[in-house]
């Protein structure tokens, strides 16, 4: 257990099949929460829910369709009675790092639909049900590499750079219906969709003050606060979790 009383608290969590998805969805059953866990894995999402036992409801979903996300939300606010909390996981991590030339106009496209339209279709959807419920928490995942850069993922980063930047502009304007927006960025974490990029057992770490990479458990204690009431005057930031690598 990492962090607030959550007892009740009414959450969405995207991108929650696998890697720190799941592990936020441990840690906010673990908290008190009632979860609905989305995915397009439904055999993850199964084992997220077995792991994290607690009250944890599936919904398949891709982010990037809006028809799809407004239907995700709707059940959302059958099942769990409305909504408190939102999480924007989803993401494409594990894409493949080649020079901006070598990246096709579809693979770009995707990346941004899942990493940056995702999260602003959830919460356009989502909106209604938190200002419903007197107000509510936003927690996005942005990344390092906006603040770093990134060499051959420019794709990736232009998408995660929209996410820091939604995450601003959302917080302005759900801030009057007691909406709070802010996001985390992790440094390279040890996920499936990680190794992707990177090999953690030779990942350099040598300028990483803490002197390892991340794992998913490192996360999940900045989103829970986000979500909770410790951080009621927080809004609009993002939130470096990576080990001191780069400084915000």
């Amino acid at each position: 257990m990492t962090g607030p009383d959550l007892t009740g608290s009414r959450v969405l969590v995207t991108g929650a099949g696998r890697g720190i998805g799941r592990a936020i969805v441990a840690n906010l059953v673990s908290l008190g929460a009632r979860i609905l866990a989305v995915d397009l894995d439904l055999d993850g999402l199964a084992v997220t829910r077995g792991r994290a036992g607690g009250e944890v409801h599936l919904a398949r979903c891709d982010v990037a369709d809006d028809v799809a996300v407004e239907a995700t939300v709707r059940r959302a606010g059958v099942l769990l009675g409305g909504l408190d909390g939102i999480v924007n996981n989803a993401g494409i991590v594990d894409v493949t790092r080649k020079p901006t030339a070598d990246v096709t106009v579809a693979e770009f496209d995707r990346v941004m639909a899942v990493n940056a339209k995702g999260p602003w279709l959830v919460y356009r959807a989502a909106a209604p049900l938190l200002a419903a419920a007197g107000g509510g928490s936003v927690v996005n995942l942005s990344s390092e590499t906006v603040f770093s850069g990134s060499r051959h993922l420019a794709h990736y980063v232009a998408s995660k750079a929209a996410v820091s930047g939604l995450t601003h502009a959302l917080a302005r304007e759900g801030g009057p219906a007691g909406i709070r927006v802010n996001a985390v960025a992790p440094g390279f974490t040890d996920t499936e969709g990680g190794r992707g990029i990177a090999d953690p057992d030779t990942y350099d770490v040598s300028t990483t003050p803490l002197g390892r990479v991340g794992r998913p458990d490192d996360v999940v204690g900045a989103v829970a606060f986000l979500l909770g009431p410790a951080s009621a005057f927080i809004s609009g930031q993002v939130l470096l979790v990576n080990g001191g690598r780069v400084m915000g």
